[in-house]
């Protein structure tokens, strides 16, 4: 499997493994690629798209984005 994160000036993390993306693993790689170069809305790498897998839609996922 392969988790991308992607920015307007080009890749900002990347997580190449074999297996499934799981909620945990998908909260790994959030926590340790993603959130901590997140910045409050409208600065640099202040939103976050993603597609409607399930997985995307936990709780934990928001508080993780959003720092709670």
């Amino acid at each position: 499997s392969i988790l991308p994160a992607s920015a307007s000036q080009g890749m900002i993390a990347l997580e190449i493994f074999e297996g499934s993306v799981t909620k945990d693993c998908f909260m790994r790689f959030l926590g340790e690629n993603i959130a901590p170069q997140l910045n409050p809305f409208l600065g640099k790498h202040s939103i976050i798209v993603m597609d409607k897998r399930s997985i995307h839609h936990e709780r934990a996922i928001e508080d993780l984005i959003e720092g709670e």
